[in-house]
């Protein structure tokens, strides 16, 4: 009869250490796998939101909504039901009657559409802890929690004023913005509105880095497009609506 041998101590530790070694490599690849599959759902549900955009474009003379019955994250999205908070597609938020059209019939999951999947909310721009993110100072955490949408819109594209002193508060047409559609910002991850705060701007001290590269994200152009880019690159994007 022969005796069965166990790991010595030493053998035991060895396998230790290759485990530990092997998450050590494997761990950075699966996070970045995860970021890029979220920025791809991110563009992707920016897609789609532009699709009840565009219907809610067409069937109103090709204007925008207004800005004062719309503030910048109430284009769209949910509002919060019952003591569990239940995301249900706000009645009072333009494009929503025009989402259940846009390919989607279950409306549970047309709610998640406004739903970035890395939205961490605000943050202090700079400050991290142990690596990550220090924690949102937004009094529900995620955008999407806070406003009911990950996704701020434009505000010269929903008043004329902005961008026009002559001009009273309405919405911009389609005919009206004179700049390449596929250059000028709809919505988008709302690292667009940090990245371009003037310094003296308070707002410039925070920011709202999702996708891992500071001031970067996705965004939804007025053509439909949706892409990823560098908020600090003027070439890239503008939010002027004229030349």
């Amino acid at each position: 009869m022969h005796r069965r041998r166990g790991l010595t101590l030493l053998e035991l530790l060895i396998c230790i250490a290759i485990i530990a070694l092997l998450l050590a490599i494997l761990l950075p690849t699966l996070s970045r796998a995860r970021s890029v599959a979220n920025r791809s759902l991110c563009a992707s549900n920016l897609r789609q939101i532009g699709i009840g955009w565009a219907l809610y474009i067409q069937d109103n003379n090709d204007r925008l909504p207004r800005t004062a019955e719309l503030p910048t994250w109430k284009y769209g999205g949910v509002e919060f039901v019952g003591p569990s908070r239940t995301p249900i597609l706000a009645q009072s938020r333009p494009i929503n009657q025009y989402m259940d059209q846009a390919a989607i019939n279950d409306l549970s999951q047309v709610t998640r559409l406004f739903q970035c999947p890395s939205d961490i909310g605000i943050t202090a721009r700079g400050t991290t802890i142990a690596g990550t993110p220090a924690p949102s100072i937004l009094s529900q955490g995620s955008c999407f929690n806070t406003f009911g949408n990950s996704y701020r819109a434009n505000d010269l594209l929903l008043d004329a004023s902005l961008s026009r002193a002559t001009e009273l508060n309405r919405p911009l047409a389609l005919y009206e913005i004179t700049t390449t559609h596929s250059k000028v910002l709809l919505t988008g991850d709302p690292a667009w509105f940090y990245a371009t705060r003037v310094p003296r701007d308070p707002q410039a001290a925070d920011e709202a880095t999702w996708h891992t590269q500071p001031d970067a994200g996705n965004m939804l152009a007025v053509d439909g497009s949706a892409r990823f880019i560098d908020f600090r690159d003027p070439t890239a994007f503008t939010l002027a609506p004229r030349n």
